[in-house]
């Protein structure tokens, strides 16, 4: 895609944005559609409603993070960070969780007015709008793109509070990663409601998130040869698959993977929408990233080999 024909896609509430078009995709949240924007900069933190924390610290809501973060609560980062009330819902963000190209962080919300969180389809891309903006390291002419997308993982009636998930695939790192945040632009609802919206953030008030990523391996060049990448690398939350232009990509994306652990034992890797672009199109610097999340944290260093589609590639 040419950098003036750069578009933003919305499908199933996982949405393919640039770098310049983060802030193009908060206002879409008003015109229900996404168009091009150019040179929109990231918008700086606005008015913060603050409020003290009222969430009750029950242990139905410790348990529904508990079960949402699963096998990967030991790499998942505690948040410490403020309460904020927005249009009559009141957020927090309690954890986060990261690798070298997945970034997804975990959010309370609590409605202060209603019920209307108890319209959320769950598990389903789309009943949450919003991704996790992180410094971007600089990676020379071009913009960069990335996906994004988000759900809602639980729901407890009884304190009417939604557990929120937001992720971001295929941002490429800056080494500093302070000052990330959290953008949530509007939550809808399911069939019930007629996937109408149900909260719009209209002060665009941004979570700060702290972002730590878990370490990952570089997998042996003999795998990435095989799959036509640059470069593969492992981590206990995914597969990343960095791919030099814009050709064997193709190949690969939409198409979900599973590992051979050394135990014998197999290991889904699920492609979700993931991934992202960087450097300038038709040039040497071009690159693509195909991001596959595990289900279950996986040790990089039992995987024995990838099945990608009916082929199979030892490591």
């Amino acid at each position: 895609m040419k950098d003036d024909e750069k578009v933003v896609k919305l499908f199933q509430g996982v949405t393919d944005v640039g770098d310049d078009l983060i802030e193009e995709a908060g206002t879409a949240r008003k015109r229900k559609k996404i168009t091009p924007w150019r040179g929109a900069a990231i918008a700086a933190c606005l008015c913060l409603a603050l409020a003290g924390t009222a969430f009750a610290a029950s242990p139905a809501l410790r348990d529904m993070l508990a079960e949402a973060l699963g096998g990967f609560a030991p790499y998942a980062q505690r948040q410490e960070g403020e309460t904020y009330v927005v249009d009559g819902m009141e957020f927090r963000v309690v954890s986060a969780l990261a690798d070298d190209f997945t970034v997804r962080a975990y959010i309370e919300a609590r409605d202060l007015e209603g019920d209307r969180l108890s319209e959320l389809e769950l598990n389903t891309f789309g009943s949450a709008f919003g991704l996790v903006d992180i410094p971007r390291k600089d990676t020379g002419e071009g913009t960069g793109g990335f996906v994004m997308g988000g759900m809602c993982v639980g729901y407890e009636e009884e304190t009417k509070t939604a557990l929120l998930t937001v992720t971001s695939w295929g941002q490429v790192m800056a080494d500093d990663l302070s000052g990330s945040e959290v953008r949530l632009f509007s939550l809808s609802g399911g069939p019930i409601s007629g996937y109408q919206s149900l909260w719009e953030n209209s002060e665009d008030v941004t979570f700060p998130v702290e972002v730590k990523p878990m370490p990952s391996l570089i997998a042996d060049a003999g795998f990435a040869s095989a799959i036509q990448a640059e470069e593969v690398r492992l981590s206990a939350l995914g597969v990343s698959a960095i791919f030099k232009g814009d050709g064997a990509w193709h190949q690969y994306t939409g198409a979900n993977i599973s590992v051979k652990l050394k135990d014998g034992t197999l290991a889904e890797a699920f492609w979700e929408g993931g991934q992202g672009n960087f450097g300038t199109y038709g040039t040497e610097s071009e690159r693509k990233v195909l991001i596959w999340n595990f289900r279950q944290p996986v040790e990089p260093e039992q995987i024995e080999g990838v099945y990608m589609g009916e082929d199979y590639f030892p490591m």
